[in-house]
């Protein structure tokens, strides 16, 4: 069984489907597999790359913030609020 090598992007696969667009919609977009877009979104995969990161949020409008929040430690978060 896969092991997770990060957290999981929850905001961003939140912010997916509440925006209905699918694995199969990034995966055209970033001109990948579905699989691979599911194990990113996922933490089982590698991290999206910047490059990716600015496509998704200039064609799809995910809030580049979504992204790196999780690596920001709890003490901080008050702060960006």
């Amino acid at each position: 069984m896969e092991t997770r090598n990060r957290e999981p992007y929850k905001k961003v696969k939140a912010f997916l489907i509440e925006n209905e667009v699918k694995h199969k919609d990034v995966a055209v977009l970033l001109d990948m597999k579905p699989n691979t877009i599911s194990k990113k979104l996922n933490g089982f995969g590698g991290d999206f790359t910047l490059d990716e990161v600015k496509l998704m949020h200039s064609e799809l409008g995910v809030p580049i913030a979504y992204f790196f929040e999780p690596r920001v430690p709890k003490k901080e978060h008050k702060l960006i609020s």
